[in-house]
């Protein structure tokens, strides 16, 4: 399952407050398909989730994953990263467990 990191949560939490979104719209994960026949990874902040969406926790926050992107997203980190344009969240590998 996807996990969240604690810097991706704070940044997401930030962006609702910058952005004055209420606390009602849930923060969800779709497919996001591109013209070159990649599928990147749309945010958004909704109003309402799917039924069948799974939720990764962190630090109080609650992400939402579209179902149809799940399995790709499976045992990977939502996390953040300096680009050029600013922060930017990447998804990596998760660490193996010990």
């Amino acid at each position: 399952m996807l996990k969240v990191t604690e810097n991706a949560a704070a940044a997401l939490e930030s962006i609702r407050n910058r952005e004055g979104i209420p606390e009602d719209q849930d923060i969800r994960l779709t497919a996001d398909p591109q013209p070159t026949g990649d599928v990147g990874v749309r945010l958004e902040f909704v109003e309402t989730v799917g039924d069948e969406d799974e939720v990764a926790k962190q630090a109080g926050t609650e992400v939402y994953v579209d179902p149809a992107i799940v399995e790709p997203l499976n045992d990977t980190v939502m996390d953040v990263q300096d680009s050029d344009e600013g922060l930017a969240f990447v998804f990596r590998p998760q660490a193996p467990e010990a």
